[in-house]
C-alpha cells in the first residue's frame, strides 16, 4: 500500500493541502499520515522553555490533529487508513525522519499566494523540505483541489538527463493517474537550443517513449513568468521539477526557485534522482 504524508501547521493553506492529500490517497487507496511539527521557539536568553509549556503545545497539537483526522475519516466514510503524528523539531528535519520511516509515495505541503508572512514561512519550509528530502515533495497552492492528475509537465533543461531525470517516478505517476506528459525546455533565446540539447532531447524521448511525451520549447528573459503562463494556458494538473545545487533548475537561481514555488498555480512535484 502506498503512503502519503500530509504536513500541516493548521493554517488555511496547509489544511487545503491536507484535503488534497486525502482525496489523492482515497483515489489511490493509499494510507494517509497527518504530520504536525511542533517548533519550539528559539530564545536569546539563557532561560529554557519550561517542559510544561512544551507538553501543552504537543497536547494541543495532538487534539487538533485528531479532530482533523476525524473529519477526513467522515468524508471518506471510514474507508481510508489514516494515522496522526505530532513531533517536536524543525519542519524539514522531522519531515525527513517521517519519510525515512514511511517511505512515502509523496510528502504533501501547502503554499499560500501573496506577500503575507504565512507565505514567507511556508515558502521557506517547502524549500527546505525539497532541498533535504530524497522523497517526492508535492506542493499544493492555496485553493487547489484534487480532481485527478490528467496532465503532467516536466520542466527540463536538457542537461545530463540520464543523471538527473527521475524516469521511474515519471513512469509511475503517469501510469497511476493515466496522465499525458509534456516535456518543457527553457532557453532565453531561440538560438540557445544547441546540438547537445537536441541530442539530450532525443535521448529523453527514447527513455520515455512508452509514455508518448510531447516536447515544448519556451523562450524569454523571464523564464519563471513563462513557465507559470505555460502551466496556466495548458491547464497542467502537475508540474514536475528537478532540484539541483543552485536551484530547482540550473536556469533558475535560489531567488527564482522560491518564486516558482509561491507563484505556481498547479500542484508542483519536486523530486531528486536517487
Amino acid at each position: 500500500m502506498k503512503t502519503i504524508i500530509a504536513a500541516t501547521d493548521f493554517t488555511s493553506s496547509s489544511i487545503n493541502s491536507v484535503h488534497y492529500a486525502a482525496d489523492m490517497a482515497e483515489a489511490l487507496n493509499a494510507k494517509l499520515v497527518l504530520l504536525n511539527v511542533v517548533q519550539v521557539p528559539l530564545v536569546a536568553s539563557e532561560i529554557p522553555i519550561p517542559e510544561s509549556v512544551i507538553d501543552d503545545m504537543v497536547s494541543m497539537a495532538d487534539q487538533d490533529l485528531d479532530k482533523l483526522g476525524e473529519k477526513i475519516a467522515i468524508r471518506s466514510k471510514g474507508k481510508m487508513d489514516i494515522s496522526t503524528k505530532v513531533v517536536i523539531g524543525t519542519v524539514a528535519g522531522q519531515i525527513k525522519e517521517a519519510s525515512d520511516l514511511y517511505h512515502p509515495f509523496a510528502i504533501v505541503m501547502g503554499i499560500k499566494a501573496g506577500k503575507s508572512m504565512e507565505r514567507i514561512l511556508l515558502g521557506s519550509n517547502a524549500l527546505f523540505a525539497i532541498k533535504d528530502n530524497p522523497y517526492p515533495v508535492l506542493i499544493i497552492p492555496e485553493n487547489t483541489r484534487f480532481s485527478g492528475i490528467h496532465k503532467i509537465g516536466l520542466a527540463c533543461d536538457l542537461q545530463d538527463i540520464t543523471g538527473t531525470i527521475p524516469f521511474h517516478l515519471l513512469h509511475e505517476w503517469v501510469t497511476v493517474f493515466n496522465s499525458t506528459l509534456d516535456i518543457i525546455h527553457f532557453s532565453k533565446h531561440d538560438h540557445d537550443l544547441r546540438s547537445p540539447d537536441v541530442g539530450e532531447a532525443i535521448s529523453l524521448q527514447n527513455h520515455l517513449n512508452k509514455l508518448k511525451p510531447s516536447f515544448h520549447f519556451l523562450t524569454g528573459e523571464n523564464l519563471t513568468e513563462r513557465l507559470n503562463e505555460y502551466v496556466k494556458d495548458q491547464h497542467l494538473d502537475l508540474l514536475v521539477v528537478i532540484p539541483k545545487k543552485h536551484g530547482l533548475l540550473s536556469l533558475f537561481d535560489k531567488k527564482y526557485s522560491g518564486n516558482i514555488i509561491v507563484n505556481n498555480k498547479s500542484a508542483m512535484l519536486a523530486v531528486h534522482v536517487s
